[in-house]
């Protein structure tokens, strides 16, 4: 008896397709689960617990306790609908703005694709000859911190990782919603839980008495608790020294930075330190090779040293790229991150401060050269 056994190309597009269907399954389990809670919660426990209980429950000592139960409920259902609309605002972009790069053409070779828009930054992650990194399945350049999704079978920009949890892909434009998403059902899950664990021991004690709804709930509530503050703890701390998950999973290698170069247009005032500069922890810049592009373009390749993170701008500012600059835009999920705009033409996305002094070094190096990164950092320093 022959077995056959699926090809390459075949296993992938099943786990694409395994991937898609379980990102609208589970939606639709959590929701389920939500109208479970909302069940158990409000009608079960405030109601005919709290607002209403039976004249037998009366008689048996539980009392009415009318202000409880409209607090609960109140609070309950804003819990539950700033986690609905978080929620809501993370799926809509998903599914209409996830960070899909373009797909290039497949007839072309590499050498002869155009960088497409990647040559406007002064600098970029690179490979060890100073190209911008490769898809080799969408046959395109991928702009920084850009990843091949295999659920989507295309690179995403800032991927964190594809969360069939939450509906999808995480990536640049969806981060922020997700962040809150998980915030607000950390504090929607703790809320539910913590009430009816209290009342089902006065429950048992008083009445003796343990409805199976609320033995259900207990469980299910105190796993969606630990796994939405968990996970909301988890990605805040990642985005806080401005990981991805995806990153944080290969923290400790070096980046390739290709800085674009030009000739000085007078001489430097610095005096000749060649051979001399050295980084803060002590070792020379390691630059990898200078490159000059055919249309005169020039640039310098360095590499990081090990658990160097280039983008690192510091908690407070890292945290701000993503879920904006003000408290309405950190607790409402309405406007975008900013980090979507890629308008600095400093880079895609806020070098760090090792990266910034390890250009500053080479720079004074080489008196007859500047790094063009530096003059426009210098310029924003000047217009703040």
């Amino acid at each position: 008896m022959s077995v056959s056994v699926e090809s390459s190309p075949q296993r992938r597009n099943l786990n694409q397709k395994m991937g898609l269907f379980s990102a609208i399954l589970l939606p639709v389990i959590e929701m389920g689960a939500l109208g479970f809670i909302t069940y158990v919660f409000i009608y079960s426990l405030c109601i005919d617990y709290l607002l209403n209980p039976s004249p037998e429950f009366r008689s048996r000592g539980v009392p009415v306790r009318r202000g409880t139960a409209i607090a609960l409920i109140t609070i309950y259902i804003f819990l539950l609908l700033m986690l609905l609309l978080a929620w809501l605002r993370l799926l809509q972009t998903i599914w209409t703005h996830p960070g899909l790069t373009p797909l290039g053409n497949p007839d072309m070779e590499k050498q002869h694709m155009s960088w497409k828009g990647i040559e406007k930054y002064d600098a970029f992650i690179c490979d060890y000859e100073g190209n911008p990194q490769w898809c080799d399945k969408c046959h395109n350049w991928k702009p920084d911190r850009t990843h091949h999704c295999s659920e989507l079978n295309r690179c995403v920009r800032r991927m964190d990782h594809f969360c069939p949890w939450a509906g999808g892909i995480i990536s640049e434009g969806t981060h922020k919603f997700f962040i809150q998403s998980l915030f607000y059902a950390a504090l929607y899950t703790t809320f539910s839980w913590v009430p009816i664990a209290i009342f089902f021991a006065e429950r048992k004690r008083v009445l003796d008495s343990q409805p199976g709804i609320w033995i259900a709930i207990l469980p299910l509530g105190g796993i969606l608790m630990m796994f939405s503050a968990g996970m909301f703890f988890m990605t805040f701390w990642n985005q806080s020294i401005n990981f991805t998950t995806i990153e944080t999973l290969q923290r400790g290698g070096v980046y390739n930075i290709a800085m674009r170069t030009t000739q000085r247009t007078r001489p430097s005032s610095h005096g000749s330190r060649r051979n001399s500069s050295t980084q803060a922890n002590g070792e020379k810049p390691n630059v990898l090779k200078e490159v000059k592009l055919d249309d005169g373009r020039e640039y310098v390749v360095f590499q990081t040293q090990p658990f160097v993170n280039p983008w690192d701008i510091g908690s407070k500012d890292n945290l701000r790229s993503i879920m904006g600059n003000g408290i309405i835009q950190w607790l409402l999920p309405f406007q975008k991150s900013p980090c979507i705009r890629h308008d600095d033409v400093r880079g895609e996305f806020g070098w760090s401060r090792a990266v910034i002094d390890m250009a500053a070094e080479w720079e004074r190096d080489h008196q007859d050269r500047r790094v063009t990164l530096l003059s426009n950092t210098r310029r924003s320093r000047r217009k703040a």
